[in-house]
């Protein structure tokens, strides 16, 4: 199936799901489309990439006779790099709105503040990530939020600055002509980085604009499991080094690392420890953060001596 209708849209919303229920997000963006009568211009897809069967089931519900919405699931896990490419073949949008499962539109005219945006022939919008909104309330979860305020949350003054690295797949409005010139690069696999590269390549073809329409990040994750995926990112931000070395040494745990490649391994295996089990017993959020970047430098270093040792 190329796409979902057999006319061209103007925006086609494309949405990778995988284990989450997509009925607040589609809520707001159908509410929207219908109040403000988009229904000729605006697509939905929506993709499973494997997820568990308690959340399809959920899904399937959510979109069962949506005409602007077209929904399918995929046999086999693709990754998130490759599954925002598969969307991208069944879009039929002049424009293309990526967004993430778990986010929720801040604004009321989100669709419409973008459709502003593909009239002005804008080639690269993104509108920013939030937290204004929750849904998980529970304290476990607090770490993860006060992360996200302080490293995404930021006005668009500052993203604009850098507009490479706040740069989020999560909630971001391209023309259909350039991604399919600058697509994923697939070999980013696991979690982590593969909308940062992306965004670097963006902003060196046609600029990134940065605006404000932000989405709330529902998902948020418990502490622990939020430095595992900074330990299991650690490779694919190895493959941003190397795929742009001058853009990578502008981060801001680049300086850090580069200084500790110089500590033998053992030490370097010694501070790691002592990093995961300061950040785990931390009760205060800024100490908490604090270790977290610097057990990404210690481990970004470590795999620098190993595949020094290796050359």
């Amino acid at each position: 199936m190329e796409s979902l209708q057999s006319t061209q849209k103007l925006l086609s919303v494309i949405i990778p799901v995988k284990n989450w229920d997509v009925g607040l997000l589609l809520d707001a963006l159908l509410g929207e489309i219908i109040s403000s009568k988009l229904e000729d211009h605006v697509e939905i897809i929506i993709a499973d990439d494997c997820s568990k069967e308690q959340y399809r089931r959920m899904n399937r519900a959510h979109v069962q006779q949506k005409d602007c919405i077209f929904y399918y699931e995929r046999k086999q896990c693709m990754g998130r790099a490759a599954i925002r490419n598969d969307l991208l073949k069944k879009a039929s949008g002049t424009y293309i709105l990526f967004l993430d499962a778990d986010v929720l539109p801040d604004n009321p005219d989100f669709l419409k503040t973008y459709l502003t945006c593909v009239r002005e022939n804008e080639p690269v919008v993104c509108g920013g990530v939030s937290y204004r909104n929750r849904t998980l309330l529970e304290k476990k979860y607090d770490f993860y939020l006060y992360k996200g305020k302080h490293t995404e949350w930021l006005p668009v003054e500052k993203r604009q600055q850098a507009a490479w690295r706040y740069f989020f797949s999560a909630n971001v409005l391209i023309k259909r002509s350039i991604l399919e010139r600058i697509s994923f690069d697939e070999r980013f696999s696991g979690y982590g980085y593969e909308d940062i590269e992306w965004g670097i390549r963006l902003d060196k073809a046609c600029g990134i604009h940065q605006i404000e329409n932000t989405c709330s990040h529902l998902g948020l994750i418990e502490k622990q499991k939020a430095f595992s995926r900074m330990r299991s990112s650690i490779e694919n931000f190895l493959l941003l080094q190397e795929l742009h070395p001058n853009i990578f040494h502008q981060t801001g745990v680049a300086p850090v690392a580069e200084k500790l490649k110089c500590c033998p391994s053992f030490l370097l295996r010694s501070m790691d420890a002592l990093c995961s089990a300061c950040f785990a017993l931390s009760p205060w959020h800024k100490i908490s953060l604090l270790f977290f970047q610097m057990d990404k430098a210690v481990l970004l270093a470590l795999a620098g001596r190993k595949i020094r040792e290796k050359i």
